[in-house]
């Protein structure tokens, strides 16, 4: 779950939850974590994950099925409810120091915010069945809470991101773009649909074949690419490129506008490439915006992780673990409002 959010966090009250089979055996009243001493309730917990989870039942159970909270979704190396439950328990964490930390960039929570909070907690317990509210583990308070501390969290991120210096040069930005065919030398398939490795002398007749194609794309690239039977793609690069392979963009950097490249052999492929702008002002801009992005998700993370600095967080592993996302959620999409950032936040994602 890297670098990206599920769907925004709606409204609590604009969101409708069906209950599809009944609810585990969780006691409210048991302490879920302690951080620094200071209890917080199973209960609280429960209802984060649950909500979380109800997003994600309506996110993703149409794409992979009823099952996916036991497949390893995200690479991990463990199921997606391992996962997802980590990462509710980590947010959990980060957002009680964000709000024992508001004086630190003055934030705070106005009464207007609160009354709008209190409306929509009620409202969302109004709107669900009493079957959907026990199963989710919802109370009026545990929805109050929640919003609050989504709150503080989008107040406190819009302070410490403006601490952030936007200015990116052109230098550190610019970005080149080629256009390029890639043509796989490791293996191929049979007519059976096996794969297999070329052969020494299998390879270098492919190699003779892009060089074929080399020689005649220099009038036009994607004609001649058509014709050949390849797959003209395009990229933007930096100084900082990690995903195009190094042999490629060695390459293409020495070339000038509208120049070609001859057959280049990558690590498993070969390929050819023209250098279409050598600086991309469109393309530029872009990597500036994200230049930015990453310097305030790098800045934000360095002042969370200060903030762990020398407090004990301690996860009730034994109750945690009675938290189980067995029963699946529907969820009825309402319209939402302008104003639901302002008072709800963002959800939380793996990505930082």
């Amino acid at each position: 779950m890297k670098g990206k959010k599920i769907i925004p966090l709606l409204l609590a009250a604009a969101m409708g939850i069906s209950v599809l089979t009944g609810c585990g055996g969780i006691d409210g009243k048991k302490t879920g974590a302690t951080l620094d001493g200071e209890e917080i309730s199973l209960g609280f917990m429960n209802f984060m994950a649950r909500y979380q989870q109800a997003i994600y039942d309506g996110q993703f159970s149409g794409m992979f099925g009823t099952g996916f909270w036991s497949q390893d979704l995200f690479g991990e190396g463990t199921d997606t409810e391992t996962s997802v439950k980590k990462t509710v328990a980590e947010n959990i964490e980060t957002l009680y120091l964000l709000e024992d930390h508001m004086e630190d960039y003055k934030v705070e929570i106005t009464e207007d915010e609160q009354a709008k909070m209190d409306e929509a907690a009620k409202k969302f317990m109004e709107d669900n069945s009493d079957a959907a509210i026990k199963q989710i583990g919802a109370t009026e308070e545990y929805v109050k809470q929640m919003l609050r501390l989504n709150t503080i969290q989008i107040k406190m991120r819009k302070a410490i991101d403006a601490e952030v210096d936007t200015k990116v040069s052109d230098e550190e930005a610019a970005q080149k773009t080629i256009s390029y065919v890639k043509v796989n030398n490791k293996s191929t398939t049979d007519e059976e649909g096996n794969s297999k490795d070329y052969t020494e002398e299998e390879k270098e007749n492919l190699k003779k074949e892009v060089e074929t194609f080399a020689f005649s794309a220099a009038e036009d690239f994607k004609a001649a690419a058509e014709t050949a039977g390849y797959t003209v793609s395009e990229a933007s690069y930096g100084a900082d490129e990690e995903n195009l392979d190094k042999a490629l963009v060695e390459a293409a950097d020495k070339l000038k506008e509208g120049e070609l490249t001859g057959v280049i052999e990558g690590e498993e492929a070969f390929y050819v490439a023209r250098m279409d702008s050598t600086f991309d002002e469109e393309e530029t801009e872009k990597r500036k915006d994200e230049i930015v992005t990453e310097r305030k998700n790098d800045h934000y993370k360095e002042v969370c992780d200060k903030y762990k600095e020398g407090v004990k967080f301690e996860l009730n592993e034994k109750e945690w673990a009675k938290v189980k996302f067995d029963d699946l959620f529907t969820i009825k999409q309402a319209e939402t409002t302008n104003n639901e950032e302002d008072v709800t936040g963002d959800n939380a994602e793996k990505d930082e």
